[in-house]
């Protein structure tokens, strides 16, 4: 992934500028990721899970070509069957977390040549047209929509709205460009925001988008090879970089991307956690996202 999309095939990061941009971690154990499934006639296909109706027994699936289909619960391996009852639960775990902490989750398509599926937390108490800070999520598996529920309990206490999305992943298609360029003026014009208060999903995007970001949160991310990013002009912004102890990838370019970052004017802060490639803690993401949220209010 560039800084999230396009180098490397397990990092994330955002930015944080008039609007917040982030990298999602995806957990270890997500059970909507690309995978392989085996049907009952024994035949194997890769393919990521979507959704399912209870009431058909059907199941939605992503394949690796893109491609939606729906597939009749009883046409997987046992093994699947039990796979697919835990996404359910999971899709009823997330159900409840929103319900105990409040606000409001809701499920978009922006138009246009590249229609682009993607969610938006709101906090309780954030008012419906209140101009707050926003942070833009991006995910691995491109499957934000699911993704966003790991982040709306420090979103709820610091008041960020949160925009996550889906299609954006590691090793991505190459329209990913071309498709946030038109994705992104939608997202500003739909959702009320501070635009001097906006976080984003990738290093690249800061410099290749021009916006006031406000920063990054990156979640174990990385500038990417030296060769690209000493051509970026990256702008004065506000990183939190987010890493377990145990991150051997990140870490390794952790002073190299601090000592770059620094040079362009901007201001880091490193938040530890115990643990390798993986989610931070929401107590870490708390930490993480006031930390940003003060740097920039104290802002001229």
């Amino acid at each position: 992934m560039k800084s999230c999309h396009s180098f490397s095939s397990h990092r994330l990061s955002g930015i944080w500028c008039a609007t917040l941009l982030v990298l999602a971690f995806s957990s270890l154990h997500a059970n909507d990721q690309l995978r392989t499934w085996t049907y009952a006639s024994g035949e194997k296909r890769k393919a990521e899970i979507l959704g399912f109706d209870e009431e058909t027994r059907m199941v939605r699936l992503r394949m690796e070509d893109g491609t939606e289909v729906e597939k009749a619960e009883n046409l997987f391996s046992t093994l699947d069957k039990a796979w697919i009852l835990e996404w359910i639960e999971q899709e009823e775990e997330a159900r409840e977390k929103l319900a105990k902490i409040g606000g409001t989750v809701t499920v978009h398509t922006s138009t246009g040549a590249y229609p682009t599926r993607y969610a938006v937390y709101r906090p309780a108490n954030v008012g419906a047209e209140e101009a707050g800070p926003m942070m833009l999520l991006f995910h691995p598996g491109g499957n934000g929509v699911r993704r966003i529920y790991f982040y709306i309990e420090a979103a709820a206490e610091s008041g960020m709205t949160l925009v996550s999305f889906d299609y954006f992943k590691n090793n991505g298609p190459k329209d990913m460009h071309a498709r946030f360029a038109e994705l992104l003026p939608q997202v500003e014009a739909q959702i009320p925001h501070d635009p001097k208060r906006l976080s984003m999903r990738s290093y690249s995007y800061s410099a290749e988008f021009d916006r006031p970001w406000a920063g990054i949160f990156a979640a174990g991310g990385w500038l990417g090879p030296r060769d690209h990013f000493e051509k970026l002009d990256y702008p004065p912004m506000r990183v939190a970089m987010i890493n377990g102890d145990k991150d051997r990838g990140a870490n390794f370019y952790l002073y190299r991307d601090m000592e770059h970052l620094n040079k362009e004017g901007c201001t880091v802060s490193v938040h530890a956690f115990e643990g390798g490639h993986q989610m931070p803690p929401v107590s870490v993401q708390k930490k993480a996202m006031k930390w940003l949220l003060e740097t920039n209010e104290a802002q001229p």
